[in-house]
């Protein structure tokens, strides 16, 4: 009767620590769970500010494009307006010579706003993502 009990206390023994061993790894698991979601979070709204500030870019691109290609237009049509009135050679080598001045200069200007945008996106886009991964890491770990 006393090597029953004793089986019967190591059995219930071993049941107990089998249960132990089974709700620490539930709790475990459920941890890593709740971290990698909150990573997850953090990447996909990342992501999304990072998409959304692409598109903000693509948009000041295309502005800054149209402005080049109506400034160029406009000049193009200046000049050949200009040009059929020319009498004198030398006139319309003068013409032109101003004509292409004028293009340069929208062109750097152009150039000059354009990489600002660039560089400002950049930035931003950096100073972002750097936040969102400090902010993933510490959901992580509050998780």
């Amino acid at each position: 009767m006393l090597k029953s009990t004793m089986s019967e206390q190591n059995a219930e023994r071993a049941k107990q620590a089998a249960n132990y061993g089974m709700d620490w790894i539930r709790q475990l698991m459920e941890e890593s769970l709740n971290q990698t979601r909150a990573i997850f979070d953090g990447f996909l709204t990342t992501a999304r500010k990072t998409a959304d500030g692409f598109d903000q870019q693509a948009a000041e691109l295309r502005e800054r494009s149209m402005s080049i290609a109506t400034n160029t237009l406009s000049n193009s049509m200046d000049f050949a307006h200009q040009a059929l009135k020319v009498r004198q050679p030398q006139d319309l080598l003068q013409l032109q010579t101003e004509f292409v001045s004028r293009q340069a200069q929208v062109v750097v200007e152009n150039s000059k706003m354009l990489g600002e945008t660039i560089a400002r996106g950049a930035s931003e886009m950096g100073k972002f993502t750097s936040q969102s991964l400090g902010e993933a890491s510490r959901r992580s770990e509050a998780a």
